[in-house]
C-alpha cells in the first residue's frame, strides 16, 4: 500500500488511505516542530482521483534561517535522511523516510515565502479542483510509466511541463 523502492515507477490508484498516513506522520511532525513551521500533503497522493508512487509527499515551510537548521534537525531525530538539496541549491532540501528498498514518505524543505511552496500548493489545489486536468494528469502519467518504469529521474522531468502549465493556470486563477 505505500513504500516504492528508490529509482523505479509503480503506480497505485489512489487510496483512502494515504491522506490518514499524511496525517499521522504530520501530528508526528508538529510534536518536533515549531508552531511556526508549516506542514502540508502535496504530490499525487494528496489529490483524490489521481494515481501515484506511493510515497507521500509533504512540504514543510520555515520561516527564518534559524528554524530552518532546527527543522533540518529535528528531521533527523525523526529518522528521516537527509538527501541534500537535489539541484535546487539554496531553495529546497529532501529529506526521506523507509529503507531505500521501500521509501514511504519524502519531505521536501523550503522557506514557506519561496514562490516553489506557493507553486507546489497551487498545483495541488487546482487538480483537486479540476476533473479534466485530473484525468490530463493520469492519462500523461501512464503514457510515461510505459516509457520509464525503470528510470524515475525520466518520469519526473516527463511531467515538468505539464506541472508548469497548471501552476501557470492557477497562478492567474489566484
Amino acid at each position: 500500500m505505500l513504500g516504492l523502492k528508490r529509482g523505479i515507477v509503480k503506480l497505485a490508484s489512489n487510496h483512502e488511505k494515504w491522506g490518514e498516513l499524511f496525517e499521522n506522520e504530520r501530528k508526528s511532525l508538529r510534536k518536533m516542530l515549531d508552531d511556526e513551521v508549516l506542514v502540508e500533503h502535496v504530490g499525487s497522493t494528496s489529490i483524490s482521483g489521481v494515481i501515484a508512487k506511493p510515497i507521500i509527499d509533504i512540504i514543510i515551510g520555515y520561516p527564518d534561517n534559524a528554524l530552518k537548521e532546527k527543522t533540518f534537525k529535528a528531521l533527523g531525530q525523526m529518522g528521516y535522511e537527509d538527501r541534500g538539496e537535489q539541484n535546487i541549491p539554496g531553495q529546497q532540501r529532501l529529506f526521506v523516510k523507509g529503507p531505500e528498498h521501500n521509501r514511504k514518505f519524502y519531505i521536501h524543505v523550503l522557506n514557506k515565502n519561496h514562490e516553489r511552496w506557493n507553486s507546489y500548493l497551487l498545483f495541488r489545489d487546482f487538480l483537486r479542483q479540476n476533473k479534466d486536468a485530473r484525468d490530463a494528469y493520469n492519462a500523461l502519467k501512464k503514457e510515461l510509466i510505459k516509457k520509464y518504469a525503470d528510470n524515475r529521474e525520466q518520469y519526473t522531468k516527463g511531467k515538468e511541463e505539464f506541472i508548469n502549465d497548471i501552476t501557470t493556470k492557477a497562478k492567474k486563477l489566484s
